[in-house]
């Protein structure tokens, strides 16, 4: 019993970082905290993992790939009261990640939140610009936007900069943008939604072999497409 008890003082599974999320398929320049990481090893709950510039790095989870892009960085963890959905939480730069119907993700970035609007295979993209700026593509799949108990679909094909809090001056600016195109910006009292050309939106190679399989993300079946 001393033995036991005293195994459970110096770390049992409930007070280390035991949970594995998933597998590096692909890392070039990127760290899991400080450290180098490489194809291979194994990401863990609450994990911060980066990329410096030039750099890439690719996550296998079940039923989710995250393709994290060049000086971007994000904590990947279960989100909260669920052991089956992904909280990544992006503190900078650009993520873009496949989901199988199966794959439950949110991807949170300055207090709002980005997940798929159906139990649908899903391809996007959410890049960080600034704390009050994002840039969503949805590449496959609509998207569902939430900022502080406010929503907005991102519909299958598009693209938008999302302000957050807007000021005077991007309220001004979308009126005048809303007068020259025949599709309007949209706005809520919390954010503004602007509509942009995919190609502007697209930061990173895309994961496409989930477009041709996504109910089986995995490294057998990735593949990037060149930027438009």
């Amino acid at each position: 019993m001393a033995v036991a008890a005293a195994s459970l003082l110096i770390g049992g599974p409930s007070s280390g970082k035991v949970l594995p999320l998933g597998i590096v398929l692909h890392a070039d320049r990127a760290y899991i905290g400080e450290a180098e990481v490489s194809a291979g090893c194994t990401i863990f709950e609450g994990d911060r993992v980066s990329t410096d510039a030039g750099g890439a790095l690719r996550i296998s989870i079940p039923a989710l790939t995250l393709q994290l892009g060049a000086q971007s960085s994000m904590v990947i963890r279960h989100a909260p009261g669920s052991d089956e959905n992904i909280l990544a939480e992006l503190t900078s730069g650009t993520l873009v990640f496949s989901a199988a119907p199966a794959g439950r993700i949110a991807v949170g970035a300055s207090e709002a939140i980005v997940r798929p609007a159906a139990n649908a295979a899903t391809i996007a993209q959410v890049r960080l610009v600034n704390p009050k700026e994002l840039r969503i593509y949805a590449q496959r799949g609509a998207l569902k936007f939430s900022y502080h108990g406010e929503s907005e679909t991102v519909p299958e094909g598009k693209a938008y900069r999302v302000f957050l809090d807007p000021s005077e001056t991007e309220l001004a600016a979308a009126s005048a943008t809303d007068q020259a195109q025949k599709s309007p910006t949209k706005h809520h009292a919390k954010f503004l939604f602007v509509v942009i050309a995919v190609a502007v939106a697209i930061a990173i190679p895309l994961l496409v072999h989930a477009l041709e399989s996504p109910d089986s993300p995995g490294p057998s079946r990735l593949g990037v497409t060149k930027t438009p």
